[in-house]
């Protein structure tokens, strides 16, 4: 029987084609990944190596790189069409399909780390957020944005309320600068700080 990890890769492959196109990027996704550049941006100097983790298609990246397009810019994502379709995006960014437990990039390499909507689908989240302490530079932030809906833990998710994001981001060494809610609490966009 596949892990819910093994079904996500194999879904997210099947999906890759068509997911730019989807309606969600419009409505859902663009929005969400607008509002965390604007949230990241207010808080600081830009930064100068980015990594998105969970990365897909690369949408969020090309959209970092348009905000700051002086840094370095670096994506994983555990499913290869989707790495293959963010290196068509954005060639000039480094890729690697990888999990976000176990992250191919040096220890202390990365100012700030980026992942939207993909932390409940990470299988081990304590060791993930571990994993992104390890690559942050000192002072190097995390900014996350994800649903909190319970609910859909019953369908194999791991969706964490304000409270429990914010007791995993400390129990990893990152202290919160920011909680942003949208649409309602079900979208809560975390920042924490090494």
């Amino acid at each position: 029987m596949p892990t819910q990890s093994e079904r996500d890769i194999k879904r997210f492959n099947e999906w890759a084609k068509t997911y730019d196109r989807s309606f969600l990027q419009r409505l859902f996704f663009g929005p969400i990944q607008s509002r965390m550049l604007d949230v990241c941006d207010k808080q600081g100097s830009p930064p100068g190596a980015v990594l998105d983790i969970g990365c897909g298609t690369g949408r969020l990246l090309a959209a970092a790189r348009a905000q700051w397009p002086e840094a370095k810019f670096a994506g994983v994502d555990p499913a290869p069409q989707m790495i293959a379709a963010a290196q068509r995006r954005n060639p000039q960014a480094d890729f690697k399909v990888a999990m976000a437990e176990s992250l191919p990039i040096d220890d202390q390499s990365v100012d700030l780390v980026l992942s939207s909507l993909s932390f409940h689908h990470w299988a081990d989240q304590k060791k993930a957020l571990v994993e992104i302490v390890r690559v942050l530079r000192p002072e190097g932030r995390f900014c996350l944005a994800d649903h909190t809906a319970i609910l859909a833990n019953l369908h194999g998710e791991n969706a964490k309320t304000a409270r429990q994001l914010s007791a995993l981001f400390a129990g990893a060494g990152l202290s919160i600068v920011q909680q942003k809610r949208m649409w309602s609490r079900f979208v809560l966009i975390t920042v924490g700080r090494k």
